[in-house]
């Protein structure tokens, strides 16, 4: 049954071929496309197990050759490289050894600072900054007035910007 599928499927290659290349041609927009994805149908044809009976073999062949051009298509799209004019153009955002050290020194002083606070002013900066919590609702975590939390969240505010102005 297989084998007298594969026949009917080759001989519909065979004798439509040119109607076949042609409406290839219109739906990949080349003929170079359309001839490479009917030759591999061609050479698939007979490493494919064919599953149930094939009504319109023209058809078939169509839809399998158009599945094929598309899978070569996104095989190229994926192991396409880019000229190097495109890649010596970009630019590397990871940062070098030199950057991290900076980034760390200046991590490292922010925590110096931020240890400098009173505690409960360091836990009401943290909560609304770290933890983006309300005013409202780090009056209610700690157990102050609103008015209190926003005193000692401007108090904090002021203190940083002022250790940040200062020099090394």
């Amino acid at each position: 049954m297989a084998a007298e599928q594969l026949q009917r499927l080759q001989a519909a290659l065979e004798k439509d071929y040119g109607p076949l290349i042609n409406q290839l041609t219109k739906a990949l927009r080349s003929k170079d496309r359309a001839t490479e994805a009917l030759h591999d149908t061609y050479v698939k044809l007979g490493a494919l197990p064919l599953v149930g009976d094939v009504r319109n073999p023209l058809a078939y062949l169509y839809r399998m050759t158009l599945n094929l051009a598309h899978n070569v298509r996104l095989r190229e799209a994926r192991s396409t490289t880019a000229p190097q004019n495109m890649i010596n153009g970009l630019h590397d955002d990871v940062p070098g050894p030199e950057r991290t050290a900076l980034a760390r020194l200046d991590v490292n002083k922010l925590v110096s600072v931020l240890d400098a606070l009173p505690a409960q002013r360091r836990n009401i900066f943290l909560a609304r900054w770290r933890d983006d919590l309300s005013h409202i609702e780090i009056a209610a975590l700690l157990g102050l007035h609103k008015r209190t939390v926003q005193k000692e969240l401007a108090k904090a505010e002021r203190f940083l910007r002022a250790s940040a102005a200062m020099p090394e």
